[in-house]
């Protein structure tokens, strides 16, 4: 009896190793990388432009080489008298159209937006939750050097993904030398593995406790398809190493991006704000006086209210 309970658990076992290796070989890695894309219509595009407009400004668009070379099409909102320009970045699942309307919130301020790498125009690029995307940030950041904007005038603002992305990519700028003027971050995941252990989680519900292994493998099989290196993608990792001012936000019932994960960035940037109750990227429209406030109080600690000479 005994031996048979050894050699079903044997079994059992090898089996799991089999299935979640096959699992992380050919299920997950598309997963990860496909993320979803939002379906817009020309009129829909058209109709987002002429409201981001309606704060005041002129909306060109621009050209730009992003990550691994791949065009992004960028949308910059010009602003008279203008203090600064803000770079907003989306989260997963989402786009530019999704999110530079929260330009509206900062009207003395120039917006730029964009979606990650391009995808908007062609979905069939990988969504690599960092790993390329960070240079499109870099992208974004000399576009606006080139446009006559010190650093020290260019902000980020991030929501999820955009949010991680931007500390990866405020890395990246500060090796440069180059460091902006500070950053407003929502609920940016702790890493790549963190990332897709919580995104997966969503998918696979109860499953997911088992799924470790397959986890495992299909971050490296996605690192080797889309060409960068997951170990590199640790927003975590990059707070540590940065000087940036940084003001954080999140909600204490996010399942994303849990909370014990910003805790750990906040480690190294303590301005946290915690909203109780808030779901994923809900904290911005809880906080008392909603997003622009909580903005407008770290911009006036940094001495960002005054306007500049181009």
């Amino acid at each position: 009896m005994l031996r048979r309970g050894i050699r079903l658990s044997i079994i059992l076992f090898a089996g799991w190793v089999l299935a979640s290796v096959a699992v992380g070989l050919w299920v997950l890695p598309g997963l990860l990388l496909n993320a979803p894309v939002p379906q817009r219509t020309e009129a829909f595009r058209a109709e987002a432009r002429v409201q981001i407009q309606g704060s005041g400004g002129s909306l060109i668009r621009a050209q730009v080489l992003g990550g691994e070379g791949k065009t992004l099409e960028l949308w910059h909102l010009r602003r008279t008298a203008s203090k600064g320009a803000v770079i907003y970045l989306h989260g997963f699942g989402d786009d530019v159209w999704g999110t530079l309307g929260r330009a509206r919130c900062l009207p003395e301020w120039d917006a730029v937006g964009f979606t990650f790498r391009g995808r908007d125009t062609d979905s069939s690029i990988p969504c690599t939750l960092g790993g390329w995307e960070r240079k499109d940030v870099l992208a974004a950041f000399y576009y606006l050097e080139r446009a006559g904007f010190p650093a020290e005038r260019i902000l980020i603002a991030g929501w999820s993904m955009g949010a991680g992305v931007a500390l990866l990519a405020l890395e990246d700028l500060e090796k440069e030398g180059k460091t902006p003027g500070g950053a407003l971050l929502e609920c940016p995941f702790e890493d790549l593995e963190r990332a897709a252990r919580d995104h997966l989680r969503g998918t696979l519900g109860r499953l997911e406790g088992v799924a470790f292994l397959a986890e495992k493998v299909a971050i490296k099989v996605a690192g080797r398809k889309a060409r960068f290196d997951p170990a590199l993608v640790s927003p975590v990792r990059s707070s540590e190493r940065m000087t940036c001012r940084i003001a954080l936000m999140t909600g204490d019932a996010d399942p994303e991006t849990p909370l014990d994960g910003v805790q750990k960035i906040a480690r190294f940037h303590p301005d946290l704000t915690i909203v109780h109750g808030a779901g994923h990227c809900e904290a911005g429209n809880r906080v008392p006086g909603g997003w622009e406030a909580w903005a407008r109080v770290r911009l006036k600690a940094w001495g960002l209210e005054n306007q500049f000479n181009r």
